[in-house]
């Protein structure tokens, strides 16, 4: 038997763009899912992850699919296993679950057959698996989830993989999660994105534009450890996810609370169209913001930023 864990994920600056070979910054959350791994009489599949209504009943077919893709990848297939998910990390849209889960999984197929398969080779075997939850992945969750921090991530577009350098971001960051509760399909958002861009290229370019500026600076100000500059790079991203409807009015009212109850900043996180919103708090506002969001309806977490990645638990 093997146990392995990965955290969840948020992107701080960049999903949508990403998948058109513009940067993203993303960072590992102090959640995280766990892959129990075992041989058995025949292969079976155990989701025990706490979840946000109705998300793994969603995603079930694409969960089946994404295994396999996995085992294949490891010239594993048909393999009598009995795999485990657990941890908590709630399945949602938005933290990175299903990388995390495709992270931990191959970490735990790695360590149970003796594969001997390094962090990157891990990671490419985790893209395998999220194929199968988002079509075209832009790469980001997975490796968020395995190489843990904070991370700079371009894609190449010809491969599907990236180029990742980790961030030096040493102090400690506190993010306030909003749940819409709203589960969002990834592949479809991000089909219908590429077709607006598709009618719309003169608008597309200039938003593109504009977020690549966005991004260049919050990598400076994150390396400066300028809290405040994040936060307002935060809006302004936000600002243009709206731009190319990828906001809803419960995200909107989620922004609102937070920056009212004095966040310095505050976006839609994922996906968009549900899932979460992030807000950047200190300790003197933590709890009245996502106090406040409990009060209109919504479920909050507090969290720290730049968790460790993927790693072999002990043996129970």
């Amino acid at each position: 038997m093997a146990v392995a864990s990965a955290p969840g994920k948020l992107i701080l600056f960049g999903e949508h763009f990403v998948v058109y070979g513009l940067p993203a910054i993303a960072t590992a959350i102090d959640s995280r899912t766990t892959a129990n791994v075992r041989r058995a009489d025949e292969y079976a599949l155990v989701d025990d992850r706490p979840e946000t209504p109705g998300y793994k009943k969603e995603k079930l077919a694409q969960q089946k699919d994404s295994v396999q893709r996995i085992l294949r990848a490891m010239n594993l297939a048909g393999a009598n296993v009995r795999i485990t998910l657990g941890g908590e990390l709630v399945a949602a849209s938005g933290v990175g679950a299903s990388g995390a889960s495709c992270s931990a999984i191959a970490a735990a197929l790695n360590e149970e057959f003796g594969l001997r398969l390094d962090r990157e080779k891990i990671n490419a075997v985790a893209y395998e698996g999220e194929k199968g939850y988002h079509g075209t992945p832009s790469g980001i969750d997975n490796s968020c989830s395995t190489f843990g921090g904070f991370i700079w991530f371009e894609k190449d577009l010809m491969s599907g993989l990236g180029e990742i350098r980790s961030l030096d971001m040493k102090i400690p960051m506190t993010i306030v999660m909003g749940n819409t509760g709203v589960t969002s399909n990834t592949t479809e958002v991000v089909e219908e994105v590429r077709k607006e861009r598709e009618k719309n290229p003169e608008k597309f370019g200039g938003i593109f534009e504009d977020y690549r500026r966005i991004a260049e600076e919050a990598r400076e100000v994150l390396e400066m450890k300028d809290l405040n500059s994040i936060g307002r790079l935060m809006n302004r991203n936000h600002e243009l996810l709206r731009r190319i409807g990828l906001s809803s009015p419960d995200l909107e009212k989620l922004v609102e609370i937070a920056l009212g109850n004095g966040a310095m900043g505050a976006k839609l996180t994922g996906t968009g169209r549900g899932g979460l919103m992030i807000a950047l708090v200190d300790d003197e506002t933590k709890d009245k913001v996502a106090s406040a969001m409990e009060k209109a309806g919504y479920d909050s977490k507090i969290t720290t930023i730049g968790a460790e990645g993927v790693q072999i638990e002990k043996e129970p």
